[in-house]
């Protein structure tokens, strides 16, 4: 029962001529048949003809003529309601895909504080001189999974040796350590050597952050 269904339905939607459906959608929208031949760029007499091939196929009239306008018949609203939604809608979506194509996207993972420090008051001049470039900052303390993420590249700071990615200097930084006074006589009696006193020195490090 349902299959037989299904099948009735489909067979259905394949005898829905497109073509006169979008022509009775721009006369219904417009008003006249000239208006709407203007805007699918063909004659008015191929606009006719799609209109009485439509009402042909179901049977009922679409319009009633007043004057020098068509004003849609109690059927020829209802199809309207439904088509001009549909077709509101595919041309909606065929803009976005247009622009979406025009687009070049790239996601740049960053953490927090490099975002706001370096990249922040750079990206907006890139941005200003790459006006087709789509780009989308997303700054987390976490690294980047690049097998299971949407993430083109990910800037990090290190010295660059993680296995399995490739790795691009953008900056070089220096790195200082610093402690209190206290801890820093204790390390000066240990050597007065600078590299010896950091060997003697216990580091604490937080990559997340930098």
């Amino acid at each position: 029962m349902a299959l037989g269904a299904i099948r009735v339905y489909s067979r259905r939607m394949r005898d829905i001529n497109l073509k006169a459906t979008e022509y009775f959608e721009a006369v219904a929208r417009l008003g006249t048949v000239t208006k709407a031949a203007q805007e699918l760029g063909v004659s008015p007499s191929a606009v006719s003809q799609q209109l009485t091939s439509l009402e042909s196929q179901l049977g009922v009239k679409l319009f009633r003529r007043e004057k020098r306008r068509l004003i849609l018949k109690l059927d020829g609203d209802r199809l309207f309601q439904t088509t001009t939604q549909a077709f509101r809608a595919l041309r909606n979506a065929s803009s976005a895909i247009g622009r979406q194509r025009d687009m070049r996207n790239i996601t740049i993972r960053v953490s927090p504080s490099f975002g706001v420090r370096w990249l922040g008051p750079r990206i907006a001049t890139f941005a200003e001189q790459n006006p087709d470039w789509n780009i989308r900052v997303d700054a987390t303390p976490d690294y980047s999974a690049f097998d299971t993420e949407a993430v083109d590249l990910d800037l990090r700071y290190g010295v660059g040796n993680w296995s399995g990615l490739t790795v691009e200097p953008v900056v070089n930084d220096l790195s200082l350590p610093m402690c209190n006074p206290d801890y820093l006589a204790w390390l000066q009696r240990q050597s007065d050597d600078p590299v010896e006193q950091l060997k003697h020195a216990r580091l604490i490090d937080s990559v997340k952050t930098l």
